[in-house]
C-alpha cells in the first residue's frame, strides 16, 4: 500500500506539479489549496507524511503540522529564508524546505522522514 501523502498549497499549479511527482514515485497524494481544505483531509483522510507552504492565504500553515497526530512526520516550505518560522517548524517536527525545490532531495526527504516512523 503507498504511503499517503498530503501536499498543500495555495498556488494550484505548485499543487498539482507536487502531486504528480509524488505520484511518479509511487505514493497515494492527497492534495489540498486552502487551510481548511487541508484540515478536512488531514483529519478524514489519516496522511502518513505532509508537505505543507508555510503561507496559506490569511493562515499559517505550521497550524496543520500542529494539529496533526502527534508523530505524522511533516516538511514546510517556503518561498523564503526566515530563521524564525524555519526554528517553528523544526520545534514542531517538521523538515523545513526553500522554494523551488528539488525534486530529488524532496522525495529522498520524503523516503527518510517515513522511514524514521516506521522504525521508530
Amino acid at each position: 500500500m503507498a504511503a499517503k501523502v498530503l501536499v498543500v498549497d495555495d498556488d494550484p499549479v505548485t499543487c498539482d506539479g507536487l502531486s504528480q511527482l509524488l505520484r511518479g514515485a509511487g505514493y497515494e497524494p492527497l492534495t489540498a489549496t486552502t487551510f481548511h481544505d487541508a484540515r478536512t483531509v488531514l483529519h478524514e483522510q489519516k496522511p502518513d507524511i505532509a508537505i505543507v507552504d508555510i503561507r496559506l492565504g490569511p493562515y499559517n500553515g505550521l497550524q496543520l503540522i500542529i494539529e496533526a497526530e502527534t508523530g505524522m512526520p511533516a516538511i514546510v516550505v517556503s518561498g523564503f529564508h526566515d530563521t524564525t518560522l524555519e526554528a517553528e517548524a523544526r520545534k514542531a517536527g517538521a523538515e523545513y524546505m526553500i522554494k523551488p525545490v528539488d525534486p530529488a532531495r524532496l522525495l529522498e526527504l520524503v523516503e527518510r522522514k517515513l522511514k524514521d516512523v516506521r522504525t521508530t
